[in-house]
């Protein structure tokens, strides 16, 4: 019998272990059967380095069950998507644990399969799907009160199943928001004689679990503490080894009676301020140096990697014994440098403290976005007896959807809604980047966060907690932070092996010096310079030049401390957790993070849908044609029919039929008709089925026909389907030559492919008013810009026209428009002819000569590359396979949670210029990732020789230890400081 080991598979393609199946039937079954992923976020603490990042991206990515893992340093969390029945969350900190470092589980929500992940998350969003709650219940003593609680909350309407635990003291309940929420669910509980409150949740599934964004934040400052606490313990051990190290022992003349008491002998040839300074960096040693020995050990032993904290531990430590061997080998009278180790790590705890204040900062616009969210809300209740509404102030977590809530002047905006009473105006700077206000009234929606500014305003929430606009923003934020560009997994992989090379340089570095000393190949000028700069014997007697072997060693310990892995690891992480928390406050949401950001600084070609895109998107009918063949109010009982079936589409085109007959038929509107049923087909328009009378029927000279297909959209569509145009062709070339979007509508026999066109509408859509200085700048950049729609090829060519885009490809389906994208890729970059580039050439006259130069080097470089670098602009919804086929895919939309789950950059404004602004951003941003990770290369491959000794020919000195610890710190906050520095950006003017 065969053996299955791996058929049941994760959506994503992990696997999981099954028996094997009985008969060839079960393993069809079996191999069928999909498992739902899960994504766990997990807080991670005692990370050091992008070692150790590597290390637990490397050895929990090859464990079964685990299809993808991404650790950031960054917040110290690491988002793992798993199959839950194959490696479960306490595995997954179990596992993390047993490397050294310490992991909490933050959220674990189970993924929505790709089959139904849109359908779910709208029912999310719209409260239709269960949702867990987590309630802390006091009073319960038995488990008879277990049992009556279970039975009363499974009892209640929208409760699906209930979970109540004595030994926790709490219950779960999982229930549809949309029919009972959390609030109701309490106020039952507490009923029954029992104190409820609802746990404070941040994870989709309601678990109960802390916000990882508020985690990461508060991971953030705890650190920060820490490093500071540590830092200033350090002084204590630090203050007096400089008094007695560098004053009394260096400074001070050896007449003076201060330094004549401490180099006063005891204990045989030690003096006093040896023993004195021993003691110091032996409790140094003991109370600092544990931090880094057991951070050391966890990454040799547990981890199987090393990481900064060993290259520290080795360093201070060799200094520490290495002082003990020559004081004690010499009786008292040979060099010792204790001072190094101590120093050593007063500098580096300074660094970390200061990183700590840096990281802090890189974050900061998470930690705005987070701090939007108010605490509190006002409930309204209904008027009693002639008296006005009465407000309850509730937690903002008990919100529930309908919850009618009053906003006072000066509030922010609890939830998502829409405003039923009042008007006032909202600031939405901090979500859109927009300074002036906008004006809200009865019927505007209003988004959770937001300011009111102006007058009290009442609203009905429409979604709450993580359904929330804010909340998925702030989600959206913290993974685009994670996202990794392929530079740093470059990063990562060449600091997973960084810290063993420096070690073996440090070896090589003391055997090399050793050698050299042994054959008398030392300078003694190198001796005494290296003695000048702080390692001295006992001042009181007469200084011998220091040993080679001291030499040898002080080389070494200067080689594993000036080696700097923290400096390659915050190159990018840093720039991009900067850029992407600028690009969020100007109304920007980066979804894809570093590697979009990436792709977007080479971006070759821009492809714009057209509608709702270079359009504003909402058309208007301005002509139309109805048949006068037909008898009696056959155009009236048509234009019903038109009228309820495009009103079951949210198409705009759709929207302004409905408008129009509305507006200028009305009688239309309620008159008798009857629609069976109907059909939307993308990128063709609405099928319905009607009940035909029998005179229209007649007039048709279908006498037997009592039900015929209505068919409304596109001419070439009702072509197909066998209707007879029976619009004059002088009107649909006059609608053409204007670039006017004809709409047919026919009706179509049932039984047969036979119909006619018995009405047409033609409507145009107003150009978005900065399209036109978009299309020109993106050009000006080098980018060639294309134009890809499903509208007819007049109406998309007088568009383009009036933009100034030669490149229009018209009349393409959506599922055509993912082929066209792959189309452009392939076509290569900068396939224009040289009057495409005399054109181009004309263009630029104003943008001065060196940029000319510049513009046309660059034209010339990338004509060279065989793919081109696309990016796709549409709205998110019908372009949903062009912008996955994208390198980079950007959705202009409104924060609508279709546009946000559908393209990795949003673009939150209804303006393109956000476009430009992104593309701008991008670049800037990885021209500082570059640098940073040139700057962070260069001073490793230039420190580290002079560390090793390798100007001491050349000017007879070289690093001493502690100035080597110094560049160590200067390094990394070099690189922090210059990607904070990407905060000083403005958004260029339009």
């Amino acid at each position: 019998m065969p053996t299955l080991q791996r058929n049941s598979h994760c959506s994503n393609g992990s696997t999981a272990e099954h028996a094997p199946p009985q008969d060839p039937s079960d393993i069809a079954s079996i191999s069928e059967t999909v498992l739902p992923e899960t994504e766990t976020i997990l807080s991670v603490l005692g990370m050091t380095c992008a070692s150790c990042v590597s290390r637990i991206e490397q050895y929990l990515g090859g464990m079964d069950g685990i299809s993808s893992i991404k650790v950031d340093l960054m917040t110290a969390q690491a988002t793992v998507h798993h199959c839950k029945s194959v490696m479960s969350t306490e595995q997954l900190c179990t596992s993390i644990e047993g490397m050294g470092f310490d992991a909490q589980v933050l959220t674990s929500r189970t993924l929505a399969s790709k089959a139904t992940g849109d359908e779910g998350h709208a029912g999310v969003i719209e409260g239709n799907q269960p949702a867990d709650s987590w309630f802390s219940v006091e009073g319960m003593t038995c488990g008879s009160c277990v049992a009556t609680l279970t039975s009363l909350l499974t009892e209640l309407p929208g409760v699906v199943s209930a979970d109540v635990q004595l030994l926790t003291a709490q219950a779960m309940v999982r229930h549809i928001p949309r029919e009972i929420g959390v609030r109701e669910i309490t106020n039952v509980i507490s009923d029954a004689g029992f104190k409820a409150a609802p746990l404070d949740t941040g994870a989709d599934d309601g678990t109960g679990m802390p916000d990882p964004s508020a985690v990461a934040l508060e991971n953030l400052k705890k650190h920060r503490r820490q490093a500071a606490k540590r830092f200033f313990w350090s002084l204590a051990f630090a203050i007096p080894m400089f008094v007695f190290s560098m004053i009394i022992d260096m400074a001070l003349p050896v007449s003076n009676r201060v330094a004549q008491a401490f180099h006063r002998k005891v204990f045989q040839k030690y003096s006093v301020s040896v023993i004195i300074i021993f003691f110091l960096a032996t409790a140094t040693q003991i109370s600092l140096g544990l931090h880094f020995y057991k951070h050391a050990y966890k990454s040799l032993v547990r981890a199987k990697t090393a990481n900064m904290d060993v290259l520290i531990a080795l360093g201070t430590t060799a200094a520490y014994v290495g002082s003990i061997i020559s004081v004690t080998l010499q009786g008292g009278a040979g060099e010792q440098f204790f001072e190094t180790a101590v120093f050593l790590m007063t500098f580096i705890l300074l660094g970390r403290w200061l990183e700590a204040i840096a990281k802090g900062r890189t974050i900061s616009a998470v930690e705005a976005l987070v701090k939007m969210q108010p605490d509190d809300a006002l409930l309204v209740s209904p008027a009693k007896l002639g008296k006005g509404d009465e407000l309850t102030t509730i937690s903002a977590r008990q919100i529930q959807l309908g919850d009618q809530l009053q906003v006072n002047s000066g509030m922010r905006v609890p939830s998502d809604g829409i405003v039923v009473r009042g008007q006032t105006e909202i600031d939405e700077s901090l979500l859109t980047g927009e300074s002036v206000p906008v004006v809200k009234q009865v019927g505007s929606t209003v988004t959770g966060g937001t300011l009111n500014i102006s007058q009290t305003i009442q609203m009905r929430a429409t979604a709450v907690n993580e359904a929330s606009t804010l909340s998925r923003i702030v989600r959206l934020v913290r993974e685009a932070q994670s996202n990794k560009p392929q530079l740093q997994e470059i990063a990562d992989r060449v600091a997973s092996r960084f810290v063993p090379f420096v070690v073996l340089a440090a070896v090589v570095v003391f055997i090399a010096w050793i050698a050299a000393g042994a054959t008398g190949h030392i300078n003694s000028k190198w001796l005494a310079s290296k003695q000048s700069m702080g390692n001295h014997s006992d001042g009181m007697d007469e200084q011998e030049p220091m040993s080679y072997g001291i030499f040898a060693l002080l080389n070494a310990i200067s080689v594993l401390v000036i080696a700097c892995p923290c400096a390659l690891g915050l190159a990018a992480p840093t720039a991009i957790m900067v850029g992407t928390g600028l690009a969020a406050r100007f109304g920007i949401l980066v979804k894809g993070g570093g590697a979009t950001m990436e792709a977007a600084s080479r971006i070759d070609v821009v492809a714009f849908d057209k509608t709702g895109t270079l359009t504003i998107g909402k058309p208007a009918v301005t002509d139309s044609y109805q048949t006068e063949s037909m008898p009696g109010e056959f155009n009236t009982w048509l234009d019903a029919c038109v009228y309820e079936l495009e009103s079951q589409s949210s198409h705009p085109l759709a929207t302004a039929m409905c408008t129009y007959i509305r507006e200028n038929r009305p009688d239309a509107v309620s008159a008798p008709h009857e629609l069976l049923e109907h059909t939307e087909l993308p990128g063709r328009g609405m099928h319905g089925t009607v009940q035909m009378p029998e005179e229209y029927a007649q007039a048709l000279g279908w006498p037997a026909v009592t039900r015929a297909r209505l068919l409304v959209g596109k001419d070439s569509w009702v072509k197909e389907e066998g209707c007879r145009m029976e619009v004059p062709i002088e009107t649909r070339i006059r609608w053409a030559d204007s670039g006017l979007t004809s709409v047919t509508v026919a009706l179509a026999q049932e039984s047969a492919d036979t119909g006619c066109a018995l009405s047409s509408f033609a409507l145009t859509d107003q150009v978005r008013p900065e399209a036109r200085d978009v299309v020109a700048k993106l050009r000006k950049r080098g980018i060639d810009v294309w134009m890809i729609s499903g509208d007819h090829p007049a109406a998309a060519n007088a568009i383009a026209q009036q933009l100034g885009i030669t490149n229009v490809m018209a009349g393409v389906l959506p599922e055509q428009k993912s082929e066209t994208v792959r189309m452009l890729q392939q076509r290569g970059v900068g396939q224009e002819t040289e009057a495409d580039m005399a054109k181009c050439d004309a263009n630029e006259t104003g943008v001065g000569d060196w940029m000319q130069k510049w513009l046309k080097v660059t034209r010339r470089q990338r004509k060279k590359r065989p793919f081109a670098r696309v990016a796709m602009v549409g709205d998110g919804v019908n372009d949903a396979p062009a912008l996955a086929q994208a390198d980079v895919g950007i959705s202009v939309g409104s924060g609508t949670a279709a546009a946000m789950e559908t393209a990795p950059v949003l673009l939150m404004r209804s303006s393109l210029y956000s476009l430009l602004t992104f593309l701008d951003m991008s670049r800037i941003v990885f021209r500082r990732v570059k640098l940073n990770f040139i700057w962070a290369s260069m001073y490793n491959v230039v420190c580290i020789p002079i560390a090793a000794g390798i100007l001491y020919p050349a000017v007879d000195r070289g690093l001493p230890p502690v100035i080597a610890g110094l560049l160590m710190i200067a390094s990394s906050l070099t690189v922090m400081v210059s990607s904070l520095s990407l905060k000083f950006y403005r958004e260029p003017k339009h």
